[in-house]
């Protein structure tokens, strides 16, 4: 799938996405899908788990239930040794269901919600 056809997909449909982890689901406020650039010259492994490429896409997640943070130990490398695959994930209006699978790589709370920053792992659209 062309990246930019995803990201329209997930623009277009922000508001309309649910995060599933920890066997449990909630629902997302707002959503954006970037592509950034990796301070790095060539693609590489990093800390020997996981691969960094030069340019990357990048998940941006607001919740306003903050009960999400409860979930995140288990998805953050740090306290464990893999990664959790967390799943994003919406279904258009034509029926088809797009599901973004992400990796947690930093989170922020306020008193107003909590954004989870993630890189995108794999994306798929089923009809």
């Amino acid at each position: 799938m062309d990246e930019k056809e995803l990201q329209r997909m997930v623009h277009e449909n922000k508001s309309h996405f649910s995060m599933q982890i920890s066997g449990k689901i909630f629902p997302i406020e707002e959503i954006e899908l970037i592509q950034t650039d990796n301070p790095i010259n060539e693609p590489t492994t990093r800390g020997g788990v996981y691969f960094a490429e030069m340019k990357e896409w990048k998940v941006h997640a607001m919740f306003l239930d903050t009960s999400v943070s409860k979930h995140l130990s288990d998805a953050m490398l740090g306290p464990n040794k893999d990664f959790l695959d967390i799943i994003l994930q919406t279904t258009l209006k034509q029926g088809k269901k797009i599901s973004l699978i992400a990796n947690l790589t930093n989170s922020m709370q306020n008193t107003s919600g909590l954004i989870l920053y993630l890189t995108l792992k794999d994306a798929m659209i089923e009809s």
